[in-house]
């Protein structure tokens, strides 16, 4: 095999009070990322369930005339591109419009507002709106890349619901690009090249390959995107789509529309559990390299207990570790239902 699972167990002795102080192995367990060898941590799941926060009273006090995003308040309270980029200042596709950040994070930062609704629910998401909205993103990132010839890196983002970052409710998703990556897009993007040269292959596509030939974390094949688990999980579930699409100009109408399918079934999954909110990030190469392909991840946000304490702590930022009470080959099991 040319990819590599590597984990290593440790185990912590103490005498438990919750089971009559009985001498207790309690198990870590560290998993190393196949591409860039970075871990992260398979914790002790104490077993108590996620509850979802419902945001309703809020969404009524945050609509409309307060709202930017709202469809009497978008055309007016956003702003627009330069004429030379978008002709009109905005891209519109069925209800998502698409529009400047005032506040960005990169060169190029584009909102796109999903839909007319301010609020929605997991499980009111629909396949459209979803396509519409990535497929409006990809159109923006078209324009900007043949005006811009530098841009070299470029990503889809989605923060849903407080929980995940997102500072307000109605649903939209960032578009960013530039030649300047994030420590993300550096770190896989080096490591595959390293993967290529010296494997002669593509590692996601061996990924894929080899995740299936395992069984173990791979759930299934939604037209044109392989879904797995990640072996070394960025959060308490880490999913990957790996797209049959190498670069931008590869992608088609056909990988939205099987995207948008296949969180609708992801969404379920997480209502089923008790996951209201999650952080999505899509990578997309500018540039066909061989090494690399479009692929997305999928991760459930969430707070816990009674102070609704954040499900990140000093692990995830300082010491870049993340942490998860999951077992990612259960997940696999538990989710391969919603495919079908």
């Amino acid at each position: 095999m040319t990819i590599q699972f590597t984990a290593h167990e440790e185990f912590f002795t103490f005498h438990d009070p919750m089971q009559e102080r009985k001498l207790t192995d309690r198990k870590t367990e560290i998993r190393k990322d196949p591409l860039t060898g970075e871990t992260s941590r398979i914790i002790f799941d104490p077993g108590a369930p996620f509850v979802p926060t419902d945001y309703s009273e809020l969404a009524k006090e945050t609509a409309g005339s307060k709202c930017p995003f709202c469809p009497e308040n978008v055309q007016s309270f956003t702003p627009t591109f330069p004429e030379t980029l978008v002709t009109g200042g905005r891209l519109t596709k069925g209800e998502a419009v698409v529009f400047p950040n005032l506040f960005p994070y990169s060169k190029h930062n584009a909102v796109v507002r999903m839909c007319d609704l301010h609020y929605v629910k997991l499980d009111a998401f629909t396949a459209p709106m979803i396509a519409d909205s990535f497929s409006a993103a990809h159109d923006y990132l078209n324009k900007v890349i043949a005006q811009d010839a530098q841009t070299t890196y470029a990503s889809i983002n989605w923060n849903y619901l407080p929980p995940s970052g997102g500072s307000i409710l109605h649903p939209h998703i960032h578009v960013l690009a530039s030649e300047h990556p994030t420590n993300y897009q550096a770190t896989t993007s080096a490591a595959a090249a390293q993967f290529h040269n010296t494997q002669g292959q593509n590692f996601y596509a061996a990924l894929v390959e080899q995740e299936r030939e395992l069984d173990e974390r791979f759930i299934g094949t939604a037209g044109t995107i392989d879904w797995l688990h990640a072996f070394a999980p960025k959060s308490h579930t880490d999913f990957i789509g790996v797209f049959n699409a190498a670069s931008l100009d590869e992608l088609t109408d056909d990988n939205w529309q099987d995207l948008a399918d296949s969180l609708t079934r992801f969404f379920r999954y997480f209502n089923s559990i008790g996951i209201a909110s999650f952080n999505l990030g899509l990578f997309i190469p500018v540039s066909p390299n061989g090494a690399e392909r479009v692929h997305v991840r999928l991760v459930p946000r969430l707070t816990i207990g009674a102070l609704q304490t954040s499900d990140m702590n000093v692990f995830n930022f300082l010491h870049n570790e993340p942490l998860c009470l999951k077992v990612p080959e259960q997940i696999a099991k538990e989710v391969v239902p919603f495919f079908g």
